[in-house]
C-alpha cells in the first residue's frame, strides 16, 4: 500500500511543486490550502504524514501541529517554512514534528525527510492508551 501524504501550505506555487515532487507511485498526496481545511481531511481520511508550512493565516503551523498530535499521534509531520527562526524550529519538535525544513527546499531533501519519517517505527495507539504517553 502506497503511503498518504497530506501537503499543507497556503501557497500554491509550494502545493504545485510538492505535488510535481511526489508523482511517485508510492505515494499518494493530497494538498490543503489552510489549517481548518488540513484538520477535516485528515479526520475524513487516515494520512501517514503531513507536510506543513510553519506560517500559514488564521492558524499557523504550530496550532496545526498540536492539534493533530492531539488526535492522531502516530501522524509523522514535516515542518517546513521560509522563516529560518531557531524557537519556531524547537517548539515544532517539542511538540512532536519529525523534523524541520526550510524553504526553500531541494526536492531531493524534502524526498530525504519524507522517507526517513515513513521508515521509522510508528508509535502504537495501545501503548499511548495503556500508559497515557508515547514511546
Amino acid at each position: 500500500m502506497s503511503a498518504r501524504i497530506l501537503i499543507i501550505d497556503d501557497e500554491e506555487i509550494i502545493l504545485k511543486s510538492c505535488l510535481r515532487i511526489f508523482t511517485d507511485k508510492d505515494y499518494h498526496v493530497d494538498t490543503a490550502p489552510n489549517g481548518m481545511a488540513a484538520l477535516r481531511k485528515i479526520e475524513e481520511g487516515q494520512y501517514d504524514l503531513l507536510i506543513l508550512d510553519l506560517m500559514m493565516p488564521k492558524m499557523n503551523g504550530l496550532e496545526v501541529l498540536r492539534k493533530v498530535k492531539e488526535s492522531h499521534p502516530d501522524i509523522r509531520v514535516i515542518m517546513v517554512t521560509g522563516l529560518a527562526q531557531d524557537d519556531s524550529a524547537e517548539q515544532a519538535l517539542a511538540l512532536g514534528a519529525f523534523s524541520y525544513l526550510p524553504k526553500p527546499f531541494d526536492p531531493e531533501e524534502l524526498k530525504q525527510h519524507v522517507r526517513r519519517a515513513l521508515a521509522e517505527p510508528r508509535p502504537f495507539r495501545e501503548l499511548k492508551q495503556a500508559t497515557g504517553r508515547l514511546p
